[in-house]
């Protein structure tokens, strides 16, 4: 409970009407107070008997004019408190009249309801008003909700007499409702109300969207009391007024106004949900709001956002929010970048003239300033803290600096070229990358960072690299990429060196091995094979990535791995796959269906998604995503299996024996019924073409049987005794399709 409403309540209980009436004067006059406690404090007012005297004070309230900036509905709300309070007040009734003619004044029975409700006459407000309100609502032409999923609907016809209402509803027209009933099973909507206007007016909800972005946010939450997380937004309005497609771009003009309104109120945390205010709010009740319940890393950033939307004169009020980052700093409850990030903060809004020397502390508490600056993701961080250490040591500068050049990964690298750039010049920077190039060790991600610009066929600042072979540069990235596993592997204390190699093996193979991808582009089918060959003698490649790189290699160059040379020696686990030719041919059919048709298809379908933005919250994108690997992983099984193919030549069959491409006649002695087949492969076809693939139980248990031999095999139907009649060659059925 509020200081206000305990302070009016002891009033009332000692009818101490000056201190009641004080009380009121001070809140008013603060200009501070939430519109919900003056209608708290009026209806307590009412049930206590005094509501005159609260009525007095709304009156004055409405006078001043701080009902000016209400919402419409918390207008009639007030509006309808005071009339409760001044029962005998007719300019009450009057303005409460007039408001309710805007809402409601388009209904044809709008007049009625107010002469048979009573709403203009008696002394009994509190009660006719709600009975008012009853009557309107299910007024023909009035809308309504229905609870249980029939969606809106609007009144049709009210027949008092027989105590029935017909209401057509999204779901169902001309649904017949009585009377009585009607309230338990529907609730009343204004005819401005979001989701009438997303039934009746979608067209015109679509042009608020685009003009107006905040305002169909407003009126969204108009639909629930209670706050709305995104996600419940996201439902009533991606698909409805704005496409599926393109969500993430309007919300992210959404969010941006949102911030700026002053009637939107946000919780602030993980769960950051929007709702209402009743009027503009005290910046200071907002801030607290907004970092109530933060978790260190996520006080960081709101300060951050904080100080960039709140004027110069305003960030005073931040103060004790810099007090508690200056402490999780301390107490190191934020990552070894983020207390970088805050300390540089601390330094421009809050300095206390340590900052530099703690940014000097962290910075020497790693093996190089280069691991620091590489752990920093904002560009302004990046900046102030190569300016920081700069300013610690300018003589030594330039040598920290062509260290971190060395050392650096590619947000910080870009910042380290323009700096070298502009104080040495470029072709200082071309002898660093020569030097780079003729001994790649000296520095691994430079080394492949230089590999990767020789791919995109655009050099920019480093001519070194022109007239280099990709393919060369490639192979001799794959090279320092096992070099560099093994040492690690060998050394597990070299915390350097395993970062290092993670941020290596992160370049190779991202999006997935996209730069192998561009190599190939530029290279030519001997250039593949020699780096299949390299990247099948890895120890550091997983068997997963080489099967995708492999699945790269063929998709540019289909017959890249043909021959006997690239194909791999069959084990236990990796058996040959006996077929014929037509078998062969199917699944050979799929593959380049699958390549030449369906990836390029997917492909496209992924950049036109990631086009959308936002890949958090993209369902497009995902799913076309999750088919490109499923696609992916068929093609490796299509090409793993036919690597490994044996063809079946039924013109060798033997007819002594049962073996592949014989043609059996066999008699099921359990049955009494008899069958031929051909024992073929998988992919030959099955028993409806009369085919046997000798990987089925019957199949294998007929394998290098007589004639007349009789064999018993479990089949999935029982136990079957059987018995071979006749063993010889014929045409295979399948090869005639």
């Amino acid at each position: 409970m509020s200081q206000f409403i305990d302070r009016l309540n002891r009033a009332i209980k000692a009818q101490t009407w000056g201190e009641y009436e004080e009380a009121w004067l001070d809140a008013i006059e603060a200009e501070n107070m939430k519109f919900s406690e003056y209608i708290q404090a009026a209806n307590a007012a009412i049930a206590a008997g005094h509501g005159e005297r609260a009525g007095q004070m709304l009156e004055l309230i409405h006078q001043s004019g701080l009902t000016d900036s209400l919402s419409p509905e918390k207008n009639v709300e007030f509006l309808e408190t005071l009339a409760c309070s001044l029962p005998r007040s007719k300019p009450t009734r009057e303005m409460l009249l007039e408001t309710y003619q805007q809402q409601f004044g388009h209904i044809s029975g709008f007049d009625n309801c107010v002469e048979a409700s009573g709403l203009m006459d008696g002394t009994r407000p509190s009660e006719v008003i709600p009975l008012f309100k009853r009557m309107i609502h299910y007024q023909p032409g009035s809308y309504v909700k229905h609870r249980s999923g029939w969606g809106v609907g609007m009144v049709k016809e009210l027949d008092p007499g027989l105590g029935i209402a017909t209401v057509d509803f999204e779901k169902k027209e001309g649904h017949s409702v009585k009377l009585d009933a009607l309230p338990q099973i529907c609730d009343p909507l204004e005819s401005d109300h979001y989701l009438v206007l997303a039934w009746k007016k979608p067209e015109e909800l679509k042009r608020i969207a685009e003009e107006d972005p905040v305002e169909l946010i407003k009126l969204v939450l108009r639909t629930s009391d209670r706050p709305f997380p995104l996600s419940r937004i996201r439902e009533a309005i991606s698909g409805v007024v704005v496409p599926s497609t393109s969500w993430s771009r309007w919300w992210a003009r959404a969010r941006n106004a949102i911030k700026k309104d002053s009637l939107i109120g946000q919780s602030g945390g993980k769960s950051n949900e929007l709702y209402l205010l009743d009027g503009p709010e005290p910046l200071t009740t907002g801030l607290d709001r907004r970092f109530e319940g933060l978790s260190p890393s996520e006080r960081l950033k709101a300060l951050r956002e904080s100080v960039k939307e709140l004027s110069n004169d305003q960030h005073h009020l931040l103060e004790a929010q810099f007090v508690i980052l200056r402490r999780d700093i301390d107490r190191g409850d934020l990552s070894i970048s983020d207390r970088v990030s805050g300390l540089l903060l601390l330094k421009e809004q809050a300095p206390d003239g340590h900052e530099v020397a703690a940014v000097e502390a962290l910075a020497k508490s790693t093996s190089h300033p280069a691991h620091l600056l590489n752990s920093l993701t904002r560009d302004d961080d990046l900046r102030d803290t190569m300016d920081v250490i700069r300013e610690l040591d300018p003589e030594g500068w330039k040598s920290t600096l062509d260290d971190c050049l060395l050392l650096a990964d590619d947000s910080l690298r870009e910042h380290l070229i323009r700096e070298i750039i502009n104080n040495q010049g470029i072709g200082y920077l071309n002898d660093l990358a020569s030097k780079v190039l003729s001994r790649p060790r000296k520095s691994p991600l430079l080394f492949l960072y230089l590999a990767r610009k020789a791919a995109s066929a655009n050099p920019g600042q480093f001519s070194v690299i022109e007239g280099i072979s990709p393919s060369d540069l490639y192979r001799q990235a794959l090279a320092l990429f096992d070099r560099l596993s093994l040492e690690s592997e060998g050394n597990r204390r070299d915390v350097s060196l395993a970062t290092t190699v993670k941020r290596y093996k992160q370049h190779l193979a991202m999006k997935p091995f996209s730069l192998l991808s561009r190599i190939l582009e530029q290279g030519t089918i001997a250039d593949a094979r020699e780096i299949y060959i390299q990247l099948t003698g890895s120890r550091s490649l997983s068997d997963s990535n080489l099967e995708k790189v492999k699945a790269i290699i063929l998709r540019k160059f289909p017959k890249a791995l043909a021959g006997r040379h690239f194909r791999p020696a069959a084990s236990a686990s990796d058996s040959a796959i006996y077929s014929t030719q037509f078998g062969m041919d199917k699944i050979s059919s799929e593959l380049e269906e699958i390549r030449n048709v369906k990836l390029p298809e997917i492909y496209e379908a992924i950049g036109d998604a990631a086009a959308l933005g936002d890949l958090s919250e993209n369902a497009e994108y995902t799913s076309a995503i999750e088919v490109r690997e499923n696609l992916n992983r068929r093609v490796l099984e299509l090409q793993g299996d036919l690597d490994r193919a044996m063809l079946i030549d039924p013109s060798e069959a033997s007819i002594d024996q049962v073996g592949l491409g014989s043609r059996i006649k066999i008699m099921n002695l359990t049955t009494d019924s008899e069958a031929t087949y051909w024992l073929l492969g998988p992919w030959d076809g099955g028993p409806e073409q009369g085919v046997l693939s000798y990987l089925s139980p019957l199949g294998k248990a007929l394998l290098q049987k007589s004639v007349g031999e009789e064999i018993e095999v479990k089949l999935p139907n029982g136990t079957q005794m059987v018995k071979i009649e006749e063993i010889s060659r014929g045409e295979i059925p399948t090869a005639k399709k």
